[in-house]
């Protein structure tokens, strides 16, 4: 159905239509997806407003879904000029031009090569026939040029161009129309050369670049064009994971590109689409809604990806710019929170890489003889920065989503190891569900031993029976010894305790239990997958049931369970080479390998140092140690929310209970004592009075800063006043 949306440009409410009102735009509703129509000039009458509300409600549709899509499609429509690519401009570069021409000139050549070749030769009539037919059309081509008259070309050019991905439509510049006419009588007095006896090649050299005169066939053959560079750099990726990462840079390089040939390809060209590549959102190609149920719904093109991002973030900035009651500071940390999240620029270095990687790649597979690097990190980032109103808009923020990895709260260890997958679940496939079911496998043992050892993911799913020793009397594990297995750095390689936890939860007799045909301790992970892909599969399977166990969190995320034991043995006084070693990072001119092997049992009482309290007791139900509790101290969590002032500082501050939603403190700062109290109708506390008891509320509770740097900032900096003497 289409409903009709009214809007006054000089009112914020849409609602408050008078007699007078133009149409806004259209909102068409099929099922659960709504589409979005220009608006129509003409006038409708009040009652129509109603109407519409009637229709919101009747559909289900939010009426506060309402406003933000009328907000948001009148700020597009302020906003489409700005929004429009670059792309979009019919402006040939010398590469694109020059690349025109050759494919023009090449085409011919095939054609006059073609007819050479022959086995029947034309008769002298037939010849003469176009002997003269040929010097009419280059008596034409002259009087066309000397009246600017470009049409005689275009057609060739219009089929050069779709051959090689390249938008010349609109009339054609005189630079391009002049040198395509002179191409075209060149290539002309070559067919007259050729009916009079002479070769091809020999006729044509004049023509050719340098590369073209000394292979003639490798010219015919044609540019190389993107696609076939992006098949052949799939083909010969070092792993499935890289060919999926390189098809994906592909992708995209086609959307933004089409087809084009390798040579038309500039810095210009790389700069233009990596600028597009940052402005994808980090979402992008999730939103498809297919599942499997529905598997025939249509996947959005990055472009109108950014489009819809774009156009989320311009109505949002108006909406917060117009409320004239927040100082600069708030408006800022409220954009950051709320703007539609893009690719980080590790990412967009990535892309970058990868594509460099598809040109080098054709050097060597396809015999491309152009450029093959474009842009350096650096430069790429200085373009950036040149490129956006960041020095100019002091509302300019750029949000993406980059892991800032914190170390796991005693609430979640415990939650965690006092879950079903611990304690007993339902069945295999509902671990979060409580059973008396105990499934001792990669889920099991995996979050225990990165959580008590440090390791990365993959080290542990690329353990086998045999790296299970005994070093100097301590059982111990061997990561990354072995030549097949894949480490990040040669400090990778090392040997490692086991903890006592492990130890007590029947570790070793578990492994020695396994299948003797088995070799890997956890190969369901590694099945059919790339040994690259393979903690990527197993942590998404994990994410998924942490979030049913409702401990997900995106910056306390699994891989951020090497973080919370480096944290806790740095809190126990452990040396830092020691930790280093441990963690498998690099420790200035130590090797990590040859110092655990010797010093296994020192690392065995450092390891102990960080206690999870767990109680561990045989169940003869199940046949082995299971985890009975953990007495870990979980403080309930506390959210604190702040506004800021001008100065960025604190200005109120709010702090809610996540257990039950009580209201902790909600507070005004006042500067002066006898101050007024604010219009908010809050309590007015000063800076110290209100840290001391956001201190006291600390020792109850675990405190869940802001997660916007600029409001994390602002509590810190307040909670520094409850240190004053």
């Amino acid at each position: 159905m289409i409903q009709r949306v009214l809007q006054r440009p000089e009112s914020r409410d849409p609602y408050r239509a008078g007699r007078r009102c133009r149409v806004g735009p259209y909102l068409m509703r099929r099922g659960r997806v709504f589409y979005f129509v220009k608006r129509l000039p003409g006038r409708i009458c009040g009652r129509d407003s109603n109407r519409f509300l009637r229709l919101s409600l009747r559909t289900h549709f939010p009426l506060d879904a309402a406003v933000r899509a009328l907000r948001l499609l009148a700020v597009y429509e302020q906003k489409e000029p700005e929004i429009v690519d670059a792309l979009n401009r019919n402006e040939l570069s010398p590469q694109q031009a020059q690349a025109l021409l050759n494919t023009m000139l090449r085409n011919e050549l095939a054609r006059i090569l073609e007819e050479q070749n022959r086995p029947e030769s034309p008769s002298d009539p037939d010849i003469e026939a176009r002997i003269e037919a040929l010097e009419a059309e280059n008596r034409a081509l002259r009087r066309a040029v000397r009246n600017r008259d470009w049409r005689p070309v275009e057609p060739a050019l219009r089929a050069a161009s779709d051959e090689i991905s390249i938008n010349v439509e609109g009339p054609l510049s005189p630079d391009l129309g002049r040198r395509a006419a002179s191409l075209r009588r060149q290539i002309n007095e070559v067919e007259l050369q050729v009916l009079e006896g002479e070769d091809v090649r020999v006729a044509a050299a004049g023509l050719l670049p340098a590369d073209g005169r000394t292979n003639f066939d490798a010219f015919l053959k044609g540019e190389i064009l993107l696609a076939d560079a992006v098949r052949q750099a799939v083909e010969h990726a070092t792993s499935a994971d890289m060919a999926r990462k390189i098809a994906a840079t592909g992708e995209i390089a086609l959307e933004f590109w089409g087809n084009i040939a390798l040579s038309t390809v500039t810095t210009d060209a790389v700069k233009d689409l990596m600028w597009f590549i940052q402005r994808i959102p980090s979402l992008h190609g999730k939103t498809h809604g297919n599942n499997r149920f529905v598997k025939n719904r249509s996947k959005a093109s990055k472009r109108q990806e950014i489009q819809l991002a774009d156009m989320q973030d311009a109505a949002l900035r108006a909406e917060i710019e117009a409320d004239d009651r927040l100082p600069l500071a708030e408006k800022r940390a409220r954009l950051a929170e709320r703007l539609v999240p893009r690719l980080t620029m590790t990412t967009v270095g990535h892309h970058l890489d990868r594509l460099h990687g598809i040109f080098r790649n054709a050097q060597e597979t396809l015999d491309y003889r152009g450029q093959t690097r474009f842009l350096t990190h650096s430069r790429m980032r200085q373009y950036f920065k040149e490129r956006n109103e960041e020095k100019t808009d002091p509302l300019f923020i750029r949000k993406d989503r980059p892991k800032d990895r914190d170390a796991w709260s005693q609430e979640r260890l415990r939650k965690l190891l006092t879950s079903p997958i611990y304690t007993g679940c339902a069945m295999e496939s509902r671990r979060w569900k409580p059973g008396k079911l105990i499934i001792r496998d990669a889920k099991y043992w995996v979050p225990l031993l990165v959580m008590t050892l440090g390791t990365r993911i993959l080290e542990i799913l690329q353990l086998k029976k045999t790296d299970l020793i005994v070093r100097n009397g301590i059982v111990s594990l061997t990561i990354g010894i072995t030549s097949e297995h894949r480490v990040k750095t040669s400090d990778s390689r090392r040997t490692l305790p086991l903890p006592q936890l492990l130890l007590d939860l029947g570790f070793v007799e578990w492994v020695h239990s396994l299948p003797k045909s088995q070799r890997l301790l956890f190969p369901a992970p590694a099945e059919g997958a790339d040994i690259a892909a393979i903690s990527s599969n197993f942590g998404k399977q994990l994410k998924t049931l942490f979030r049913r166990l409702d401990i997900a969190d995106w910056n306390e995320d699994f891989y951020a369970l090497r973080k919370t034991l480096s944290s806790a043995l740095e809190d126990a006084g452990v040396p830092e080479n020691r930790r280093q070693a441990i963690a498998g990072h690099a420790g200035g001119t130590t090797l990590n390998r040859h110092y655990t092997m010797r010093n296994v049992s020192v690392l065995k009482s450092e390891l102990e140092k960080f206690d999870l309290k767990v109680t561990v007791a045989f169940s003869k139900d199940h046949g082995h140690p299971v985890i009975e509790d953990c007495g870990l101290v979980a403080k309930p969590e506390a959210t604190i929310e702040v506004e800021l002032g001008e100065d960025e500082t604190a200005r109120a501050v709010r702090v809610k209970s996540g257990r039950h939603g009580k209201v902790l403190i909600d507070a005004v700062i006042c500067e002066k004592p006898d101050a007024p109290p604010r219009p908010e109708n809050r309590a007015s506390w000063d800076r110290r009075q209100l840290a001391d008891r956001i201190r006291e509320i600390s020792e109850k509770y675990h405190l869940c800063l802001p997660p916007t740097p600029q409001r994390r900032q602002a509590i810190e900096s307040l909670l520094a006043f409850a240190r004053v003497s």
